[in-house]
């Protein structure tokens, strides 16, 4: 089992958890508002500085299913540059 974290820019939302949902991933936590600075897309600081927040979704699949995301987010990103997009996973020793 995976913990899947796709940190993106809030513009993006709406695609990510539709990508989630195609994928059956449908039991998701999301922090709906983060500051980030990623090597594309710069600052996001939701101040009048660096303008723009990000989102983070968190969600547990088996392993396949997490694979299967992250291919499906990484032709994402590479359709979506701005979108801000990074995607990684983690261990899931045990989950209730």
């Amino acid at each position: 089992m995976k913990q899947l974290s796709i940190a993106n820019d809030i513009a993006a939302d709406a695609e990510v958890r539709k990508l989630l949902a195609e994928l059956g991933i449908e039991a998701w936590t999301r922090i709906p508002r983060c500051a980030g600075k990623g090597p594309r897309t710069g600052a996001r600081e939701d101040d009048h500085v660096w303008p723009g927040y990000n989102a983070l979704t968190i969600a547990v699949a088996d392993d396949e299913t997490a694979a299967r995301a992250l291919d499906a987010l990484r032709a994402f990103r590479e359709s979506h540059p701005r979108a801000g997009l990074f995607a990684w996973t983690t261990p899931v020793e045990s989950a209730l």
